[in-house]
């Protein structure tokens, strides 16, 4: 898609909601907070869009055999390859260095091919605290009513954001 439809699609779609992935020792996520974003804080930590915009590259939700929502796939960039190496240690996160990271929602690590490949692409920032810390918001626009039920259902600890400037 040229940068011109993209930016179009944008405006259409600005003010939605967005899901942020906290890149830490445990999966952490935050709904609630509304796209384009420039940062967010939780408590005291404050994050700020890292430098690479609001687009960075596709995205994919990730679907099992009964289109039960697993987790997401970010395919990295040119200057997001860091991101394999920071979520290394992280066990709900497998990467491949050269094209991607999967972060799971829950134990289940099976993805079927065909319900797992939106390419997905209208928000997907990187944000970075002023300790280092990182964290990924995606657009949610593709997801179902069905998804965001089982999205509820994860693993994981759930935080509150406020928006930043």
């Amino acid at each position: 898609m040229n940068s011109e439809l993209r930016l179009e699609a944008q405006k259409q779609l600005a003010d939605r909601e967005c899901l942020l992935v906290l890149l830490r020792p445990r999966l952490t996520l935050v709904k609630g907070l509304r796209w384009p974003l420039n940062g967010f804080a939780i408590g005291n930590r404050i994050y700020r869009n890292a430098g690479f915009g609001d687009w960075t590259s596709f995205y994919d939700w990730l679907r099992n055999k009964d289109s039960v929502l697993l987790g997401v796939r970010y395919w990295l960039s040119h200057g997001t390859e860091f991101l394999t190496k920071y979520t290394e240690r992280l066990t709900y996160v497998k990467g491949d260095p050269t094209r991607n990271i999967e972060i799971y929602f829950s134990a289940c690590r099976l993805p079927e091919a065909a319900l797992s490949a939106d390419q997905a692409f209208l928000y997907d920032a990187i944000f970075q605290s002023e300790r280092g810390d990182y964290a990924i918001g995606f657009g949610m626009e593709e997801l179902s009513d069905k998804d965001l039920k089982s999205l509820e259902r994860a693993d994981a600890e759930w935080s509150v954001a406020s928006p930043q400037e």
